[in-house]
Order: C-alpha cells, then sequence, then structure tokens
C-alpha cells in the first residue's frame, strides 16, 4: 500500500474510532467544576484546554429539535446565596484542536453525579446519556409533545440536549417512562458568538442552587464538514459578583393639599410653644400628585403647621 494511502487510512479510521468514543461518552463534570461559591463575595476561576467534538453542537441544540449532549462540554458550579454569574468562553485551540465559534447555555440543575441513585432496572446505575433506555423514551415523548403525536420513537432528535429551553435525560439504571427518575436541566439563559466571533461573554442573575453550563459550537453548517468529528478547542473564565443589596431608610413625607398658595410655609417644632418654630427649608416634591416635603425618620416626633407669610 502506498504511504499516501496509508494516511488517508489512519485518518479514516481516527474519525471512526472518536465517533464512536463520542457516541459512548456520558455526561460528567470530570476536571470542569467551578466550585462553590457564597454569593456574598466576589470569586472567579478559569478553566483551558478543554476541548468539544465538532463546531456545530450548540448550534444542532438549538434548531428546535433535540441535540446530541455529546457534542457539548458541561461544566458545573453552586451557588449558596443569589448572586450575578458571569461566563467568558473563548476559542482556544492549542496543539491539536481547531478553532471554535463558542455558545453556551446555563441550566438549573445537574446530570447525575456519584454516588449515583440505586437502580430501577436490573442494569447497574451510571452517569446519564443521550442513549440509554431511559433517555430514548423521553426524547420519543418530546417528539409526541412537540413535533408529531403519532410517533413512535425518537427519531428525528440527535441527543437530548435543548439548547433553548428545559430538558431531561437519563442512565442505564432508570425506569424508562418514569420521567421523575430523570435528571432536570432548567433552562436560565444562553449566549452565542455569531460568524468568526472566537468569544462570547454573557451574565446572568441566579438564584442559590446547583448549577450546569453546557458549552458548544454555533456553526451549524460545519456538521457536514470534514472537521465534524474533531476536537474544537475552548477555555471559560466564571466569575461571581455578589448581588446588590438595597437599604431602605424610612422617611416621613408631610403633605399638604396641592393649588396651596406659594404664600403659605411649612414650620416645625419639637414643641408647641409660640417661640419654637422654625422653617422646613427642605425643597418641596410631589408625590401621587401631592405636594409635600420628604423629611428624616426623626421628623415623625415633630410637630408641623402652615405659617402664612403675606
Amino acid at each position: 500500500m502506498k504511504p499516501r494511502s496509508i494516511t488517508r487510512l489512519l485518518a479514516a479510521l481516527a474519525t471512526c474510532f472518536l465517533a464512536s468514543h463520542v457516541a459512548q461518552a456520558h455526561l460528567t463534570y470530570g476536571g470542569r467544576d467551578f466550585g462553590t461559591y457564597s454569593g456574598l463575595t466576589n470569586g472567579t476561576f478559569t478553566i483551558t484546554d478543554q476541548t468539544v467534538t465538532g463546531n456545530y453542537g450548540w448550534a444542532d441544540a438549538a434548531d428546535g429539535i433535540l441535540g446530541d449532549s455529546h457534542r457539548g462540554r458541561a461544566f458545573r458550579f453552586r451557588l449558596l446565596n443569589p448572586a450575578l454569574v458571569t461566563l467568558a468562553v473563548s476559542a482556544n485551540p492549542g496543539t491539536n484542536a481547531l478553532v471554535l465559534t463558542p455558545a453556551f447555555s446555563v441550566y438549573l440543575g445537574l446530570g447525575a453525579v456519584t454516588p449515583f441513585a440505586p437502580s430501577q432496572t436490573t442494569n447497574p446505575p451510571a452517569a446519564d446519556h443521550d442513549g440509554s433506555t431511559a433517555s430514548l423514551a423521553w426524547r420519543t415523548s418530546w417528539v409526541q409533545t412537540n413535533l408529531n403525536p403519532s410517533a413512535t420513537d425518537e427519531s428525528p432528535t440527535d441527543g437530548c440536549w435543548n439548547a433553548l429551553g428545559d430538558w431531561k435525560i437519563g442512565g442505564d439504571g432508570d425506569l424508562p417512562w418514569d420521567f421523575s427518575q430523570l435528571s432536570s436541566l432548567i433552562y436560565k439563559g444562553s449566549a452565542a458568538a455569531t460568524g468568526t466571533a472566537s468569544n462570547v461573554t454573557s451574565s446572568f442573575a441566579l438564584a442559590a442552587g446547583d448549577y450546569t453550563v453546557f458549552i458548544g459550537g454555533n456553526d451549524l453548517a460545519s456538521k457536514v464538514s470534514g472537521t465534524a468529528a474533531l476536537g474544537h478547542g475552548l477555555a471559560v473564565t466564571f466569575s461571581v459578583t455578589p448581588a446588590p443589596v438595597l437599604s431602605i431608610a424610612q422617611k416621613v413625607f408631610v403633605a399638604w393639599p396641592s393649588g396651596t398658595a406659594t404664600n403659605w410655609l411649612l414650620q416645625s417644632a419639637s414643641t408647641v410653644s409660640p417661640n419654637n418654630w422654625s422653617d422646613v427649608t427642605n425643597t418641596p416634591v410631589t408625590v401621587d400628585g401631592q405636594p409635600g416635603v420628604v423629611l428624616e425618620r426623626s421628623a415623625a416626633q415633630q410637630y408641623f403647621r402652615m405659617n402664612y407669610v403675606p
């Protein structure tokens, strides 16, 4: 066999191996945990040198038909209090990966993580994946609800991943058609680079909880290209900023009838005495059509009167 033919054969075999390997992959977070944050102080964490198969996974999961979760990378984090979370995802091609057109979705909830729940079937419990019997049943139900009420299988879906909405996924130990056993991922928002852009950043106000971030490519045309089964590199920086804390100061609003002549002057006193009155110099404001002045809480202990000044 000629050297060039051998090279082509090895490339083809490598592509087939990669595709087969990805098809059997499970939803995991190994090496992709941003950590736990109180949400009360600033925090940041960067993960680099990650790859995702293909440059189209997110776009394929955002086209109205469920996509292959194996064409995305799952990351996780935990918030103990409400906070503003910012994600900055960029292409990180490295040595053996191509440039990614990054996009991501944020979900409340996690896929199954160890220790796995006791199995409901004869199969041992395991991490979630698109091809489990439980996942196939849910995908079929999704098709019946959203595309074809008469559907008897999961086609035309490629997996469980919904980049723009809620979705479920199960493992080998989950009982088919009992969707309460599946992992539920509740959509909270997304962001996507377009065209030739190689980075995307977005912020989300999130409540306390465990979250999944799914990152993939946003170039749907590349699904049928020669790079569809190749690795595309990415890096992501996760940041937490405390949610603003409101401070509500109690005030006193002293009002008078609208249309009152300008030569009436508001005065106050700590005791009712002829020589104890002083002018209130606060600038008048109008609240719901009512003229008056806004004073500090201590004014609640004062006496007020309108004094006519000719």
